[in-house]
């Protein structure tokens, strides 16, 4: 069990996603990544990847056993979107630049006084935090909005804009 590698799972739309980091560089399960962006085959994903993008693995198992997977580099997950097709490729792109590959690299990070990204699950979503000198920090566009919806709450400042530019 020395080279099994505990995973960290995140979620997109109640579907998980195992990664790891190796050598400093995050790797995802090519499965779960199959899964994920919808693909009908999702154990072929791997057969368009050159060999530095692709390799295999042993996730060590909650039960303790070990499974062995096929993850996926960086470069090969990005290659994956722009081959395969999906309805929200956009979004999922998003997700994993801004909030699943930095978390992924955060999970790893030494030292202590650094910030770093955090998921925290609530009322059925998850939100990403930042943890730092013992605070947690939430982006500003990640705030619900409490009593009014965002139409209603930008007229006020249009009417105001009105009154300066007269």
């Amino acid at each position: 069990m020395d080279d099994a590698y505990v995973p960290l799972t995140l979620m997109r739309h109640n579907r998980p996603l195992r990664g790891v980091m190796i050598d400093g560089q995050p790797w995802l399960c090519a499965r779960d990544f199959g899964l994920l962006i919808g693909h009908r085959h999702p154990e072929r994903i791997c057969r368009l990847m050159d060999d530095d993008q692709i390799r295999t693995v042993r996730f060590a198992q909650a039960g303790g056993g070990e499974e062995e997977v096929a993850v996926i580099g960086e470069s090969g997950l990005y290659r994956a979107l722009c081959r395969f097709s999906h309805p929200e490729q956009r979004n999922l792109r998003r997700w994993l630049s801004h909030e699943a590959l930095p978390t992924l690299r955060d999970s790893q990070a030494a030292a202590a006084l650094c910030p770093r990204r955090t998921l925290m699950a609530w009322d059925k979503q998850r939100v990403s935090l930042l943890e730092w000198q013992g605070d947690l920090w939430i982006p500003l566009s990640e705030l619900p909005w409490f009593g009014c919806t965002a139409q209603a709450s930008r007229q006020p400042a249009r009417r105001l804009l009105g009154r300066w530019l007269r």
